[in-house]
């Protein structure tokens, strides 16, 4: 497993569970990181954590019309666009689990941003004229 993977999914699941603590709170009434916008957040992060795993256990996927590290990245960004939404948007009586939220969704657009680098620098390298 790639450092950019350990980064993506290692950030997902804790994302995950962090989506389960109140984001929000006042007056002992707490709101989930599943709430509004947080439920796209959600379903992102399983959908990477679930395509993550499918590439550890190489699990045979068919013909996809972009390559596996493409479609992390894309994951990977649609879990940081969402995330930041929802955290700007709720932007009243924050508790801490949202910060928190927020800093693994930027460790996870980080780890999209690197698998999707590692991949592009293995294309090049192959595709690269050899000196003599």
């Amino acid at each position: 497993m790639s450092r950019p993977s350990q980064v993506l999914a290692s950030a997902a699941l804790l994302l995950f569970v962090f989506l389960f603590f109140d984001w929000q709170q006042h007056f002992g009434q707490g709101r989930s990181g599943w709430s509004g916008w947080g439920v796209a957040a959600g379903i992102f992060t399983i959908a990477l954590v679930g395509w993550e795993a499918a590439q550890v256990l190489d699990v045979s996927v068919p013909r996809l019309p972009v390559r596996p590290a493409v479609l992390s990245t894309i994951l990977a960004g649609a879990v940081l666009l969402f995330t930041a939404v929802k955290f700007f948007v709720d932007d009243r009586f924050r508790h801490w689990p949202a910060w928190v939220g927020l800093i693994l969704a930027i460790a996870i657009g980080i780890g999209g941003f690197l698998r999707w680098l590692a991949d592009a620098k293995a294309r090049w390298a192959a595709g690269a004229p050899r000196r003599s």
